[in-house]
């Protein structure tokens, strides 16, 4: 009995050295060294290194391959969903979305990232009859969506391209960029501009535009879009659309980021 108390007290201690070291990924800085984290939390370089194995082997840690730095992996992502649940985001941001959808007489979504997918967290709709409605829960495809792509910006590339998964990815219209060359290269634009747009990537005649909302002190975990018929995508309305989801994301972000 007295050595499998022994045991579970070690387990523990070992569960909980391993969260110290998550926990850390919670700064500003996001990325550190074994020689950091050992500093940092004064823990002994042999068991910084048996933790961070285990952490980057179950992917809550990733390595970059030419700094060796750490940072936080693919499964971090993939709590996201379950963590805007918990905290009762989805009500929190719910009003600003009606009043957006309001203004611009089209649907405003919410979604997080899960994978190589998207998930729909929130969908406010207009009075308009011609407007895109996504079903809350609803998955699509990230690499071919305004919102996907501006999520997978918001992630280190070679997180992203883990998150997508194998090449050629599907296509959906003679549009769908497939490949990760070719995906890369407009992350990168869309993480230099903080907008994503879709232009008929995953639907003829579909036109998106998707801001990335950071309600949690970090890389964007959320984002907001519009998707509207091409016809309607006036160069005019799109300047509109773009400025006031950005001001809306900016809004949503502070009082979000304090609950």
């Amino acid at each position: 009995m007295r050595k499998q108390v022994s045991i579970n007290e070690n387990s523990v201690g070992t569960l909980a050295r391993g969260l110290d070291v998550l926990e850390l990924f919670g700064s500003a800085s996001a990325e550190f060294s074994q020689t950091e984290i050992s500093q940092t939390l004064g823990l002994p370089m042999p068991t910084v290194h048996r933790l961070v194995a285990l952490l980057t082997e179950r992917g809550w840690l990733d390595r970059d391959p030419a700094s060796r730095r750490l940072r936080p992996g693919i499964e971090m992502v993939r709590l996201v969903p379950a963590l805007v649940g918990g905290m009762r985001l989805p009500e929190l941001i719910r009003p600003r979305l009606i009043g957006l959808a309001s203004d611009l007489r089209e649907t405003v979504n919410l979604a997080t990232l899960q994978g190589g997918e998207i998930v729909y967290v929130l969908s406010e709709s207009a009075d308009r009859l011609l407007t895109s409605q996504a079903t809350v829960g609803m998955r699509l495809p990230a690499h071919c969506t305004a919102l996907g792509k501006c999520l997978l910006a918001q992630l280190p590339a070679d997180v992203a391209r883990v998150a997508l998964g194998d090449e050629p990815y599907e296509r959906h219209t003679e549009r769908t960029l497939t490949t990760w060359t070719s995906l890369a290269e407009d992350l990168a634009a869309i993480r230099e501009a903080g907008v994503s747009v879709s232009e008929e990537e995953y639907e003829i005649g579909l036109v998106s535009v998707a801001v990335p909302v950071r309600w949690l002190h970090g890389p964007g975990t959320g984002a907001i879009n519009v998707s509207l018929p091409a016809a309607r995508a006036s160069a005019e309305f799109r300047d509109r659309l773009t400025r006031r989801l950005l001001q809306a994301a900016a809004e949503l972000s502070v009082p979000s980021a304090r609950q």
